[in-house]
């Protein structure tokens, strides 16, 4: 590859990137024409789509890594890079260890933070080796292993977070993991003149004591439900004037509700604590009790919901029964065979779920019912 002057990389962008929403999501920002999107490209995945549907890794920490203008090697996580009171670009493995150290939650988990900090310490120059010495830019990723994982029946197996993996040890990724004493999925890459994007498949790395993941595609196709689809795609085409209506940008601005999309997709999250049933009826009790929001803003928040009443509750069926559309083909893909296979303690098989590839944005097959309810539950 070439490689381009260095000028300034934004934190922002290091950090947020591209957001890719949940499937069922994306009509609180894009209205029924996201949701018409989304549709089509779940119904092409008996159609050859599911080639474009990639494992979605549950990595831990996640990191930030590449050279600055001068050619010095950083590796450090997102807190670090955007630490405003000390210096969390560090340069060496003594300095990240420290940094972690230094942080509060060392107080009150001193054994975690040491061991999270000499591991960091530990992949330091493997990582450092593994970056071109003339690349200018970062990449962000998250890590799934610090030391080669263990063998068992056949397949190395290897838990980041809270989702296990197992990879087949004579599968050609088993082959690479082998070879390799700390694994890492990079997400994004972003070059020194500040374009941002995937990492190109001829990107090449150095040596092999950094496995740097490609993208796992789904080998087999779902079955896709036709008639609940279709089924959707008529309730998106009756209510689409008036749920395009109600999300209205302009409109929500005049009324000081530039965030209500924002809202509804916190609403959705807090969901699934409880169980992600009856959307949207309990909306105005969970406003109501939500600190974050002015009085004068909920009462006027509740009066535009009763104004555009219809629209409200057809968006929250159109939510549900894509999600339940979505979860349904979740469940068949983590039920196929496949080179690498996950799993969640208490649940079985399935792990953080899938990315659709799309031109027009990505879209996220995560299974909130035990996924992002294991997740948000898990203490860090």
């Amino acid at each position: 590859m070439r490689f381009f002057e260095f000028r300034d990389i934004t934190k922002k962008q290091l950090v947020e990137g591209a957001r890719i929403h949940h499937a069922e999501d994306f009509m609180f920002w894009g209205g029924s024409a996201e949701a018409s999107r989304v549709i089509n490209s779940i119904q092409n995945l008996e159609k050859g789509g599911h080639s474009d549907v990639t494992v979605k890794w549950d990595g831990s920490p996640a990191i930030i890594f590449g050279r600055d203008e001068d050619g010095r090697f950083i590796l450090t996580d997102k807190s670090g890079f955007t630490a405003k009171g000390y210096d969390g670009k560090a340069t060496s493995g003594e300095a990240l260890q420290k940094m972690f150290m230094a942080r509060p939650g060392a107080k009150n988990d001193p054994e975690g933070y040491k061991e999270l900090g000499g591991n960091m310490a530990k992949i330091f120059p493997m990582f450092e080796r593994a970056i071109p010495k003339d690349f200018r830019g970062f990449f962000k990723g998250d890590l799934l292993y610090f030391d080669t994982p263990p063998v068992q029946d056949g397949k190395y197996f290897f838990k980041p977070q809270i989702v296990t993996y197992t990879v087949d040890q004579n599968s050609d990724i088993g082959k690479r993991i082998g070879q390799s004493k700390a694994g890492v999925v990079v997400h994004r890459i972003v070059y020194d003149n500040g374009t941002e994007g995937p990492l190109p498949k001829d990107f090449q790395f150095e040596g092999t004591d950094v496995f740097f993941v490609p993208p796992v595609t789904v080998e087999k196709a779902p079955e896709i439900d036709n008639t609940k689809l279709n089924a959707l795609k008529a309730l998106v085409s009756k209510h689409a004037r008036a749920i395009d209506t109600m999300l209205n940008q302009s409109s929500l601005a005049q009324l000081k509700m530039s965030d209500f999309s924002n809202i509804l997709y916190a609403y959705t999250n807090s969901k699934v604590d409880t169980g992600m049933g009856n959307m949207g009826q309990d909306f105005m009790q969970w406003l109501d009790a939500r600190k974050q929001v002015s009085g004068v803003k909920k009462a006027r928040m509740v009066e535009y919901i009763n104004t555009h009443k219809v629209a409200f509750d057809a968006m929250w069926q159109i939510h549900t029964q894509l999600m339940q559309v979505k979860d349904d083909i979740i469940r068949q893909m983590d039920s196929h065979d496949s080179t690498v296979k996950a799993r969640i303690d208490g649940h079985g098989e399935g792990g953080e779920g899938y990315v659709l590839a799309h031109p027009e944005g990505d879209i996220k097959l995560v299974p909130r019912e035990y996924f992002t309810k294991a997740n948000r539950a898990t203490e860090r």
